[in-house]
């Protein structure tokens, strides 16, 4: 053989070689896009459903306050509903969270201002309520 034939063969080696090696960093790279592209989507979905659950209990909890449906036919509905929104919203925040720590606080004190007397506390609890969401969903 002669020294062209050898450097003939290196090449078409070192060019196999840097074909298996972009493959293979393309396919990391998609992986990872992937992976992303996945979390990013997810958490779109995660903040909305957040806010439409945090928005529908703080006005089903100001509706409640505001309505006078102490023993009224839907009273026992909204009261349910206000339960299972109560119960979701806490699945969806991180326990270790500051403002999911807040969040959880105002979800189980709003309850205590439905009384009629106590819309002033309502009030600025949901107020308190909406801001932190804000904070946590920025």
């Amino acid at each position: 053989m002669e020294a062209k034939d050898y450097v003939l063969a290196a090449g078409v080696v070192v060019t196999f070689l840097l074909g298996v090696w972009n493959a293979l960093i393309n396919h990391r790279i998609n992986k990872r896009t992937t992976f992303v592209n996945t979390v990013t989507s997810q958490r779109i979905k995660w903040i909305e459903q957040l806010r439409q659950d945090i928005g529908a209990y703080c006005g089903l909890a100001y509706h409640w306050s505001h309505s006078e449906m102490s023993g009224k036919p839907g009273e026992a509905e909204l009261l349910k509903e206000l339960d299972r929104l109560r119960h979701v919203i806490r699945l969806r925040l991180n326990p270790l969270g500051e403002h999911d720590r807040k969040i959880e606080t105002l979800i189980e004190e709003i309850p205590h201002y439905t009384d009629p007397r106590l819309q002033k506390e309502l009030v600025d609890a949901l107020d308190r309520m909406t801001r932190t969401t804000q904070a946590l969903l920025k």
